[in-house]
């Protein structure tokens, strides 16, 4: 699988001048189940002389990070539900240009209020992306982000880095976008503010106010429009990724939004998402402090026709809201259905069902049997998350 998505790679973004210059590199953590899924996943690709929609050129490093790995449990428990504990941002980030960042450790209401708090889980990624070497074989091998990136030299013009990713990549690409800024991690950059840029996507709020603050300060939103502004996350205001962690309801993301997110629920099921979405508030609460967002772009994916009437449906929608949504809004559809279907055509891949899928995945393990309707044994989620049809 490992070569077919490589082969794709170089199908669909080597025309275009792009290649691998670090990784690309799978982590995944010593305490992780050897069944379950990946913790991170991450590359640097490189392209010379990129025209920029001002009419700039540059060469340009891009550190593209996954998103979350949807089978593995730490992912969810530790990087995406990680907002109960917080890390001080500065402090922890300055071991990045020491080279001596080691695991973080997350506290909850700490006595010093007038410095930046990055969320204890987007911290953790971070640290992930950050610190752990490209593999033997792969381009960079040995080296780790940070010895690449503070390597970089003109060649012989200025160059770029960019951080981007989705979803969970949406929350660590702001986050190490900052800390590279912050602390002078690319010392051959010309212009530390305007040539080291971050593209997010669908990512939920990664710090409280003062961490919004100083990202805002050194990151600048940018660009022409559309999906084309540097510096803000890109959201769908369908996703309800986007609108955690933030429990303030005066932010254009926060919580208190997901429960009308797709029309008015009713009766029990109603209470029961009330009931998530509250305690997701508690957890982001015991934090000590409020997440504010990043400055966001906002677009909007295509309604459903019908309100959901269980949490299966709810989250079919979600997931739909959360990835076809923006396959349509950048136009790359069609790539990722080929790229899927190089994939699932490789030796030993095989396509699980919906229920099957479903039962794998910490979210929805424990969804009622009742829930599901006789298409759960016969339709593929992948399939539909590319299609847009809907499994419940």
């Amino acid at each position: 699988m490992n070569i077919a998505a490589k082969r794709m790679v170089k199908k669909h973004l080597s025309q275009y001048g792009w290649d691998i210059t670090w990784g690309p590199r799978v982590w995944k953590s010593d305490t992780s189940k050897s069944y379950e899924g990946l913790n991170n996943c991450w590359m640097v690709m490189k392209a010379s002389n990129v025209e920029y929609p001002d009419g700039s050129k540059f060469d340009t490093y891009v550190v593209a990070i996954a998103g979350t790995a949807v089978f593995s449990k730490e992912d969810w428990k530790f990087e995406d539900f990680g907002v109960d504990k917080v890390v001080d941002f500065n402090a922890y980030t300055k071991n990045f240009k020491t080279g001596t960042a080691e695991q973080p450790i997350g506290v909850q209401n700490p006595p010093f209020r007038d410095i930046p708090y990055g969320a204890w889980g987007t911290t953790l990624g971070a640290w992930a992306v950050a610190t752990h070497a490209s593999p033997s074989g792969n381009p960079g091998a040995g080296s780790n982000l940070l010895d690449y990136l503070a390597n970089l030299k003109k060649s012989p013009g200025d160059f770029r880095v960019i951080f981007t990713g989705h979803s969970l990549g949406g929350a660590l690409s702001p986050y190490l976008s900052l800390a590279t800024k912050a602390n002078n991690l690319v010392p051959g950059v010309a212009d530390i503010a305007g040539d080291i840029l971050a593209l997010p996507a669908a990512g939920a709020t990664p710090g409280e106010q003062l961490f919004s603050d100083a990202y805002s300060k050194l990151s600048k939103v940018s660009g022409p429009g559309g999906y084309q502004l540097w510096n803000a996350d890109f959201y769908n205001t369908l996703d309800i990724v986007p609108n955690a962690w933030s429990t303030d309801d005066t932010q254009d993301r926060n919580i208190d939004k997901i429960v009308s997110i797709y029309g008015p629920l009713q009766g029990k099921f109603l209470t029961q998402i009330q009931g998530l979405v509250q305690k997701a508030k508690d957890r982001a609460k015991s934090s000590g402090f409020t997440y504010i967002p990043i400055e966001g772009n906002p677009f909007t994916g295509t309604p459903p026709s019908k309100t959901p009437t269980n949490f299966l449906s709810f989250m079919s929608e979600a997931v739909l809201q959360h990835t076809k949504a923006y396959h349509n809004a950048v136009n790359v559809s069609d790539e990722l259905v080929d790229l899927y279907t190089t994939i699932i055509g490789a030796p030993e891949v095989k396509k699980k069902s919906a229920r099957v899928l479903a039962k794998e995945m910490p979210v929805l393990c424990n969804v009622d049997d009742s829930e599901w309707d006789d298409n759960g044994d016969e339709t593929y989620p992948f399939d539909c998350i590319l299609t847009g049809q809907r499994v419940a």
